[in-house]
């Protein structure tokens, strides 16, 4: 599915992850934090996660369960609590202690090895954090 979705499309997969028309349900901080475990540059092309013939490659496959991982992991922490939110009895959710990229810009990547500095660019008016070195 993600792939046929993603088929044709020179957007950055950031972007095109998080467009609502093409998969409801991502928010920011799950796409980046996927695309980062899944090794895959935000800038990277969408179109190049499906095959000429629109089916998926294997990164495409990976990402996809990557996706599914984040999100249980964020649904069974009870979400993310920045800022001002809270579930509606005003428990708050601890994903955030888990992030591995999200909002940590100059931090070290937490990939073994890696060590090179988080980094953070603007696509589309949101804030994506990324290693520049793990994520191709």
């Amino acid at each position: 599915y993600l792939a046929g979705r993603l088929a044709g499309r020179r957007t950055p997969v950031k972007a095109a992850l998080l467009d609502q028309r093409l998969i409801a349900g991502l928010g920011n901080i799950y796409v980046c934090e996927a695309l980062h475990r899944a090794g895959l540059s935000p800038r990277r092309p969408a179109g190049t996660l499906a095959t000429r013939a629109g089916g998926p490659t294997a990164s495409a496959r990976r990402l996809a369960g990557i996706i599914r991982e984040v999100l249980e992991e964020a649904v069974a922490a009870g979400g993310s609590s920045l800022r001002d939110y809270a579930h509606t009895d005003g428990s708050l959710g601890y994903f955030q202690h888990t992030f591995r990229v999200y909002d940590r810009e100059g931090e070290p990547c937490p990939t073994p090895g890696c060590g090179s500095a988080v980094r953070r660019l603007v696509q589309s008016g949101r804030s994506t954090f990324y290693c520049g070195v793990c994520q191709r």
